[in-house]
């Protein structure tokens, strides 16, 4: 007999977020009822939105980066409680130039049940490095 596996679990919750950025980097906003709540709250720079209004950014990042199924990164995760700490780079090119660029990113989300039910996140690209002084 086998023993059901928990969708609680530190390493379940950690699935949950990579499953999730695994469907924002295809674009396949279908599969997001597998992994939002549907009483889903999202905290963004823009404003708190819930699952209709993430499905939105979603199309819209979409029409300004051109993104593959290896965009995403995640380079650290750490779990308490019901919240999943992620620390994220995505590798992406602008869509209407091809310029690839470097984004980082720190999402905070509250998992219950084997849903994100709200989240908090913060992006910012990476800037190129510097040009090194010229000597004279």
């Amino acid at each position: 007999m086998s023993t059901p596996v928990s969708n609680d679990t530190p390493e379940s919750k950690k699935a949950v977020f990579r499953r999730l950025v695994d469907i924002y980097a295809t674009g396949n906003l279908s599969a997001l009822d597998e992994v939002i709540a549907s009483d889903y709250v999202g905290h963004a720079s823009a404003g708190d939105r819930d699952l209709d209004g993430f499905r939105q950014s979603i199309l819209y990042f979409h029409n300004l980066f051109i993104y593959d199924k290896d965009s995403f990164q995640v380079n650290d995760q750490f779990v308490e409680g019901e919240k999943v700490a992620t620390r994220m780079t995505a590798y992406v090119k602008v869509r209407a130039t091809g310029e690839p660029i470097t984004l980082i990113g720190i999402n905070l989300a509250r998992i219950v049940g084997g849903k994100i039910v709200e989240e908090w996140n913060t992006w910012e690209q990476l800037q190129p490095p510097a040009s090194a002084p010229q000597q004279k």
